[in-house]
């Protein structure tokens, strides 16, 4: 247990914030590879204003703040803007207590709270300096 518990100290933050930009970088390639307009058309069914605006904002959140946490890069900056984009995602898309979604993202938010709050941990991290 003490390799374990040596490994997941050395390295597990830096696992765990390169698996949630991972579901963030895959999501936002996946809108932009399956066509945008699909995109626009849920974000239209809710009435958002500049429903394509919006879709492309989207992605370029999902693919450089996703990124940038699994490079370790202004994480905290990327942990925050991730975490009000999947808050509102949540608030617009999954309040219903049926909605696994609804769940799935709470425990996302927990996630990136932890990254905003403790920053990019131990291990690998590009070098800003």
């Amino acid at each position: 247990m003490d390799f374990i518990d040596k490994t997941l100290r050395a390295h597990g933050a830096m696992v765990g914030r390169m698996l949630i930009g991972l579901l963030f970088v895959f999501s936002g390639a996946g809108i932009v590879m399956n066509g945008v307009d699909g995109f626009v058309g849920m974000i239209e069914t809710r009435g958002l204003p500049m429903a394509s605006l919006l879709a492309w904002v989207v992605v370029l959140i999902k693919i450089a703040a996703g990124g940038a946490l699994m490079l370790g890069y202004k994480t905290k900056e990327a942990a925050l803007a991730l975490l009000v984009f999947t808050l509102l995602a949540t608030i617009f898309y999954h309040m219903n207590l049926e909605d696994v979604n609804l769940f799935k993202n709470l425990a996302i938010m927990g996630g990136l709270m932890y990254v905003y709050i403790y920053g990019p941990g131990p291990g690998w991290k590009l070098k800003t300096s």
